[in-house]
C-alpha cells in the first residue's frame, strides 16, 4: 500500500476529527499517524484547539458572568419584594385581627365584673351591638376612677368574645368609678347596667332642651314602647312639663302594659332632665281620648328618695331602672 503523504492526511484532520471520513479513509489516517509522530502531534494540536474553541474566551466569561449577577440580583429583588409584600400583610392581619383599633362608641357588653382584694376582673362580651370583640385594655387610675380604653377587633380564630382582663388597683380603698369609654360599668360597689350607663350619659338641666329630651327618650327606647308621638313643651312658667302625643290608638288590651311603660318612662325622663317637674300622654285606646300625667312627686315616692338624685349618681339612676323593669 502506498504511503499517504502527510499533507493529504493533514487535509483530512477536520473531517476526520468531526467524524465525516469513510470508514477506509478513517482506517488510513489511523494508521498514518500511528506511524507518524509528527501527524499525530499535529493531529493532537487540531484536537486541542477545537477544545479551546469550545471554551468560552475572557469576553464571554465576562458577559457570562454579568448575566449571573443580573439574574442574582433579580432574584433578591424579587424575593425581597415578596417579602416585603409578605410583612405588609402580616402587620395588616396583626393590626385588624389582633391589636384592632381604638373604640369610641357608648356601649360595651361585659359579661362578667369582679373586684375583689384591690384586683379588677373583666370578662368582656361585644363592642356596641356589632360582630366585633374587645381585643385589648389599657387601664388608667386617677382620683378614685378607673378608665379602660378598648380595643376592638372583628371575630375571628385569633380574638373572640369572653376574653378576660385584670388589673390590679394601686389604691383600692379610693376606687367609686370604673368606665370602659364614656360607659360607666362599675360604681359604688355596684355593677351598673349598659342601660342605665347609656341613659345617664343623656342627663341635661334643661327641658326647653329638644334635641337633648330626645337622647334621653331614644336612650330607653321610648319610641319603641310607646310608638309613633309628637312632643310638646310647656316651658313659659314652672312648674316645667311635657306632653306626648301618641299617634297610634291603643287596642284595649294593651292599655295596661302601655299604662305601666308611660309611667316608667315618665319617671326615667324626670330624672335626667334638671328642670322637668311632670310627664304627661294624650293618647286614644279604641278611639277614646285618654290622658295620664306623672309628677316629681309620683317619681320620688316610687323610687323611694328624691327622684333628682338620679341625675348625680348612676348607681341611683340603675336602682331606678331597675324598679321599673325597662
Amino acid at each position: 500500500m502506498n504511503k499517504i503523504p502527510c499533507e493529504v492526511i493533514k487535509d483530512l484532520f477536520p473531517s476526520y476529527i468531526d467524524g465525516l471520513t469513510s470508514d477506509k479513509t478513517h482506517d488510513a489516517i489511523g494508521e498514518h499517524i500511528a506511524s507518524c509522530s509528527d501527524c499525530a502531534k499535529s493531529l493532537k494540536l487540531m484536537r486541542g484547539d477545537t477544545a479551546n474553541e469550545m471554551l468560552p474566551g475572557e469576553d464571554d466569561k465576562k458577559e457570562i458572568s454579568f448575566l449571573k449577577k443580573t439574574k442574582r440580583m433579580q432574584n433578591i429583588a424579587f424575593f425581597s419584594s415578596l417579602a416585603a409584600v409578605v410583612l405588609c400583610a402580616l402587620a395588616v392581619l396583626i393590626r385588624l385581627f389582633i391589636v384592632g383599633t381604638s373604640y369610641d362608641g357608648a356601649y360595651y357588653m361585659i359579661d362578667e365584673l369582679s373586684v375583689r382584694n384591690g384586683i379588677v376582673n373583666i370578662k368582656a362580651g361585644t363592642a356596641d351591638s356589632s360582630a366585633n370583640v374587645i381585643s385589648r385594655m389599657k387601664f388608667t387610675e386617677a382620683d378614685g376612677v378607673l378608665a379602660i380604653k378598648a380595643n376592638q377587633v372583628p371575630v375571628s380564630i385569633f380574638c373572640r368574645a369572653g376574653k378576660e382582663f385584670s388589673y390590679s388597683l394601686k389604691q383600692p380603698e379610693s376606687l367609686k368609678t370604673i368606665k370602659i369609654g364614656s360607659q360607666i360599668i362599675w360604681e359604688e360597689n355596684c355593677r351598673i347596667s349598659p342601660l342605665a350607663s347609656a341613659v345617664y350619659q343623656t342627663k341635661h338641666p334643661y327641658v326647653g332642651d329638644m334635641s337633648a329630651n330626645g337622647k334621653t327618650a331614644r336612650a330607653i327606647n321610648a319610641y319603641t314602647l310607646l310608638g309613633e308621638y309628637e312632643n310638646e313643651l310647656q316651658t313659659s312658667q314652672e312648674p316645667y312639663g311635657w306632653t306626648l302625643r301618641l299617634k297610634n290608638d291603643i287596642a284595649p288590651e294593651n292599655e295596661v302594659l302601655l299604662e305601666s311603660d308611660m309611667e316608667s318612662i315618665a319617671y326615667v325622663l324626670i330624672a335626667m332632665t334638671g328642670n322637668l317637674d311632670h310627664v304627661s300622654y294624650e293618647y286614644t285606646v279604641a278611639g277614646e281620648a285618654h290622658s295620664l300625667t306623672f309628677d316629681a312627686g309620683d317619681a320620688t315616692a316610687f323610687l323611694g328618695r328624691d327622684i333628682k338624685d338620679c341625675s348625680g349618681s348612676v348607681r341611683i339612676l340603675d336602682e331606678l331602672i331597675g324598679k321599673t323593669g325597662l
